[in-house]
């Protein structure tokens, strides 16, 4: 789920809200829950997930794309932190689906959903970001069980100008991918997106700005310059510092 809404292109300026569902049922029959998210003509997805019995209830954010017929999204605290995964579909206005922790084989799934109005506050999270309002800093973690490692990225900016700013990025879901913009270089944005291409070894990513969080794509890497193997800055990260 780390490359969520990046295996297609974006277009966040101009990307219209398409889809907007909205379920509430129990994860195995047990836990109360409710979903609702938004989904772009990018096939960018973004709402919350609500559990209204649990000790602190509040809804969680969730940010994810589609898939042909299926939705796949990450759960998000608000420091960054992926707390669950969830993959669902709908058929003839049925909602199935699963929800489990990334590299877990424990599944609970979706049972009884039914359909129901959209709660407004679960809406509005696919809103590009203005360029005065881009955050200091973006994150999230995981932990991987199989490994006992936690792992994630972080990316950090600071302004250079009108529609400019600088930044410095490390990811490392894989191998680590780390670096900053150049000195007298600063990326320049495009409403809420900048591109940019690394010096030295040809890896252009583009930067996508929404209200609470970043996606990064990549655009190419055409060879392994920058960083080691199957590592980039690619994923989505959490606004956690304005």
């Amino acid at each position: 789920m780390l490359l969520a809404c990046l295996v297609i292109p974006l277009h966040a300026q101009t990307a219209k809200i398409t889809e907007r569902i909205a379920y509430e049922g129990t994860l195995n029959g047990k836990t109360p829950v409710r979903v609702a998210f938004e989904v772009n003509s990018d096939g960018c997805a973004a709402g919350d997930i609500y559990y209204p019995k649990a000790k602190h209830p509040a809804p969680i954010l969730l940010v994810g794309h589609k898939n042909g017929q299926g939705y796949f999204l990450t759960e998000y605290l608000p420091d960054g932190t992926e707390t669950g995964q969830v993959f669902l579909t709908i058929k003839k206005g049925k909602m199935t689906g699963t929800w489990n922790k990334r590299y877990d084989d424990k599944n609970l799934t979706f049972t009884n959903m039914r359909k129901i109005a959209f709660p407004s506050k679960s809406g509005g999270k696919l809103t590009p970001e203005s360029p005065d309002k881009i955050g200091k800093e973006y994150q999230y973690s995981f932990h991987n069980s199989y490994t006992g490692e936690d792992l994630g990225g972080s990316a950090t900016f600071r302004g250079a100008g009108k529609n400019r700013i600088h930044f410095s990025i490390c990811n490392v879901p894989n191998n680590i991918a780390e670096g900053e913009s150049s000195k007298g270089r600063p990326a320049v944005l495009r409403g809420n997106t900048f591109t940019y291409d690394m010096p030295d070894c040809h890896y252009k990513f583009k930067a996508y700005f929404f209200k609470e969080f970043l996606i990064i794509e990549n655009i190419s890497y055409e060879d392994a310059g920058c960083f080691g193997f199957n590592a980039t800055f690619a994923g989505t990260y959490i606004k956690v510092k304005d």
